[in-house]
């Protein structure tokens, strides 16, 4: 075998020998820039219309309506609320990180929600050691026939347009729930996780009252809810 061919096969053995290197280092690529992509509904909620002023404006009310919401709760009667997603948002832009700088982890930031007929998207910013990516959540929200019974059927879960296990947020919301003493089980249904979260009929803080949510409605930017307080002995 002259030298030529000696050289030749030389270069066909490293190539081969590179080659599951090569690509692996595409993939890799093309996985980091799969978490970089940013989804629309997200870029579009970190630049809103609204003005600062505004955005306070909006969060004020948010919170006023959720107070309103509580009171009227708490009172024999029907009761109805109804909350955007751009009051959500404004209230998570401009009050949240000033008046409950230590609600999220370390690692999370700039959490947005976008609601649409019967399903909701919820995205914010992580950060992983030195890569920071922007997670999305995509579930179907609705009552389901037990009393005062939510179920969120989790669709999806991204980082970037990269699919991440469904376990893992399984985990971390079972553990956030019962952190937060709430009444939280898992079920399925078409495949997907469905966290089904009751809401109590009665409250140590309401005495002689029953809460029945009898509406929860999605829609394009708005979510409604609706429902009746009885006494009770």
């Amino acid at each position: 075998m002259d030298g030529s061919s000696v050289r030749r096969h030389l270069k066909l053995a490293i190539g081969l020998a590179l080659l599951p290197l090569l690509l692996l280092a595409v993939a890799a690529l093309v996985l980091y820039r799969g978490t970089q992509h940013v989804p629309e509904f997200y870029r579009q909620t970190l630049a809103p219309a609204a003005s600062p002023q505004q955005q306070i404006e909006a969060g004020d009310n948010f919170e006023r309506q959720v107070l309103e919401l509580h009171n009227a709760t708490a009172k024999p009667g029907r009761w109805d609320a109804e909350f955007t997603d751009e009051q959500v948002n404004a209230w998570l832009a401009a009050f949240l990180p000033r008046n409950h700088p230590h609600a999220l982890p370390a690692d999370v930031r700039e959490p947005r929600v976008k609601l649409s007929p019967r399903s909701a998207q919820v995205a914010w910013r992580q950060r992983h050691g030195w890569l920071e990516t922007v997670i999305s959540l995509q579930a179907d929200v609705y009552l389901t026939d037990q009393p005062n019974q939510i179920a969120i059927q989790v669709r999806a879960v991204r980082a970037g347009w990269v699919p991440l296990p469904l376990a893992e947020i399984v985990d971390g919301v079972s553990t956030a729930a019962r952190d937060g003493g709430l009444d939280l089980t898992w079920s399925q249904h078409e495949g997907d996780p469905v966290a089904l979260l009751r809401v109590p009929v009665r409250h140590p803080q309401y005495e002689h009252r029953e809460l029945h949510l009898d509406t929860l409605e999605l829609e394009d930017g708005k979510l409604r809810l609706s429902g009746l307080t009885e006494r009770s002995s």
